[in-house]
């Protein structure tokens, strides 16, 4: 099946935030989208379609020829839960080398034990000739492993669960060659990805080897590192490239950030979502109140992925909000909006799922637990456009190793494809 194929390629090839802007610009230019840059004056036309990246965000939209009496906005965000490299991490130990790592976002922790583990991300360097440069980078060919403790040394691990201490228990490790003092700076260890004379910073993460794949009697299930959120980024990537010109302005928007609350410059609490609306604005020659009128008519599709119903726990769910992986898109809703919908944005939604055909589901938590948010009620309060929060339901959430339904990432695009139809 070619479009889960793309899929399954795309996680592959999208370990870090950055690497996955780098595919969407790979994937909207091949569909005839043109790079804008926001340190310069964007020339635009009518009827065209743009992209512009900050960091390990990136936002693309199409322009109607007329000015549009709509938004349609697809939000995501583009990081995972993970293990972040300090800036200065090696530790030499009995032969082997460690590197200190930092908690990034809430993974499931024990989930990265035991797995075959590499370095990704970006790092700045000085070329020989002086400038400031970055490159990305996926260490494949060289695995670390964060090893688990024996059970004959944690007698009660199966009845108590490992006990992990964030400093101390989870340094990947790797041999060294020969004595301590032979160990290997991290510029060494990069040294045969990138050819330039002196590496000044970088943004280094683990991530899991193991690729994405199928999984089933039938490969009904998906399994792979980064389901939460790239299921809603290409999703929404495949929908935004099926756009029929009309009087609505379609506008994808995926954020890094959102595992660790959003507030930074390329963050759902920054200012790139209004500054790009800002500048689509003034395009068209829209006037203040002009503005405000389009924004009230606006709906955003916030789509992160939500908790499906693991038949081994199900009294962690509230017993009438119950998804089941492959019977459809969940909507979700709390009372102290930690989720951005409302009754009028969850009633928008369910219009279009029927218009699509989708099955839709809801979640709300137990009454007696705590709420996830997403980045909806940034979204929704910085703009003022109305929001609905939705996903795609999925096992394992903030794992290492996540699990959703084939048919839902399917479902997924279609119901996108059809919120961007002209009513």
């Amino acid at each position: 099946m070619p479009r889960i194929e793309k899929f399954l390629s795309f996680l592959q090839a999208s370990p870090t935030s950055w690497h996955c802007v780098k595919e969407v610009e790979s994937f909207l230019s091949a569909h005839h989208f043109q790079p804008l840059q926001e340190k310069e004056l964007w020339n635009m036309e009518k009827g065209e379609k743009y992209f512009v990246a900050r960091g390990g965000s990136i936002a693309s939209f199409c322009l109607p020829k007329s000015p549009p009496t709509q938004i349609r906005i697809l939000a995501a965000h583009t990081d995972s839960p993970s293990l972040k490299i300090k800036p200065n991490p090696l530790l030499a130990e009995d032969s082997m080398a460690l590197l200190e790592v930092e908690v990034y976002g809430s993974p499931i922790l024990h989930s990265w034990l035991n797995r075959d583990l590499a370095l990704a991300g970006r790092a700045f360097f000085k070329t020989k000739k002086g400038a400031l440069e970055e490159k990305l980078l996926f260490l494949e060919d060289t695995p670390l492993i964060i090893p688990e403790l024996a059970i004959h040394l944690q007698r009660d691990v199966n009845e108590k669960g490992p006990l992990l201490n964030k400093q101390e228990h989870l340094m990947p490790i790797f041999p060294l060659m020969g004595h301590e003092n032979s160990l290997p700076s991290l510029e060494s260890l990069l040294k045969k990805h990138c050819d330039y004379s002196s590496l000044l910073a970088f943004d280094l993460f683990l991530v899991p080897l193991e690729a994405p794949r199928l999984l089933g009697p039938h490969q009904d299930w998906i399994a792979s590192y980064r389901l939460d959120n790239l299921a809603s980024v290409h999703a929404s990537m495949v929908a935004m490239t099926s756009y029929t010109p009309s009087s609505i302005l379609p506008l994808s928007v995926f954020w890094d950030h959102e595992e660790v609350g959003s507030k930074s410059w390329e963050g759902a609490a920054s200012s790139f979502l209004t500054d790009v609306l800002c500048r689509i604005r003034h395009f068209y020659n829209l006037s203040e109140e002009e503005f405000l009128v389009l924004k009230r008519n606006s709906l955003c599709l916030s789509l992160d992925m939500a908790h499906g119903l693991n038949p081994m726990h199900k009294q962690k769910h509230d017993p009438n909000h119950q998804p089941i992986l492959g019977k459809g898109l969940v909507l979700k809703h709390n009372a102290d909006l930690r989720y951005a919908s409302s009754a009028q944005t969850l009633a928008q939604a369910l219009l279009i799922g029927k218009k699509a055909k989708i099955p839709l589901q809801y979640f709300v938590n137990r009454s007696d637990m705590p709420c996830g948010s997403t980045i909806g009620p940034f979204i929704t309060a910085s703009t003022g456009i109305p929001t609905v929060d939705l996903g795609c339901a999925q096992l394992s959430m903030h794992s290492a190793r996540e699990i959703m339904a084939k048919d839902d990432y399917l479902d997924c695009i279609t119901f996108l494809k059809e919120a961007l139809k002209h009513p």
